[in-house]
């Protein structure tokens, strides 16, 4: 079994990103979000970590760090939602769409995951604001 006690955030997210990974690597991807409920500032440290992951220029990192961030918002509560919710990260998540930004860099599949992932927020969490 690959789970390590004790590693640190980063570790675990370029363990679950790793743009080696042929597929979504889940024991990883549920040690982050293990992770990041156990520590103080695991929420805050985390939405860095993946916004450096989202913007990668490699699409298969990116879609992989996408769905960290869609399992991290499953299963790590309100305080990663909070994070989350927050001008500075939902900005960086426009980034990735708009082409005043990094838009006309981005593949379709990393917009079209961004986009609904938006969406399905806004269905999912109606009264977190």
């Amino acid at each position: 079994m690959a789970y390590q006690e004790g590693e640190s955030l980063e570790s675990w997210l370029n363990k679950a990103t790793h743009t080696t990974n042929r597929q979504e690597d889940w024991e990883y991807i549920i040690g982050f979000c293990d992770q990041i409920n156990k520590e103080l500032e695991g929420p805050q440290i985390a939405v860095k970590l993946l916004v450096h992951k989202i913007h990668s220029p490699q699409e298969w990192e990116a879609l992989q760090g996408l769905t960290v961030l869609e399992a991290c918002m499953k299963n790590c509560g309100r305080r990663f939602h909070n994070e989350v919710g927050k001008y500075r990260f939902l900005n960086e998540l426009i980034k990735l769409v708009s082409p005043k930004y990094m838009g006309d860099n981005v593949s379709e599949k990393v917009k079209a995951k961004t986009i609904e992932m938006l969406y399905s927020w806004t269905v999912a969490f109606p009264n977190e604001a």
